[in-house]
């Protein structure tokens, strides 16, 4: 933590360049789904984020935990520009298709 001033961004971003193959995306309260294998997974109850208030959009994690369900261990919050960026050829963002070039430069 040190080394990156605690710029707790940068740690997450490093973790996200390890495991962005294992990247979910909410898909409703409670439910996330594997971007790359379509695998529905939920956050395991001694997870964290569970406390934070809000639902995450995105996560990592370093493995799933199969009972009844499946549920994800050791979970951290990513950007999806970062999985576009460590996983080119995997993710990809999409962009309006009706804004102009000179605006998308900007």
């Amino acid at each position: 933590m040190t080394t990156c001033e605690y710029n707790y961004d940068l740690v997450r971003k490093a973790v996200c360049s390890g495991y962005f193959i294992n990247a979910a995306k909410v898909k409703g309260i409670g439910e996330y789904v594997n971007m790359r294998t379509g695998v529905p997974c939920r956050l395991h109850m001694s997870s964290a984020l569970l406390c934070l208030g809000y639902i995450p959009e995105y996560v990592v994690y370093h493995e799933l935990v199969m009972t009844s369900r499946e549920y994800m261990n050791c979970v951290t919050i990513v950007d999806p520009h970062w999985l576009a960026e460590m996983g080119p050829m995997f993710f990809s963002i999409k962009t309006d298709l009706n804004k102009s070039k000179a605006e998308m430069d900007k």
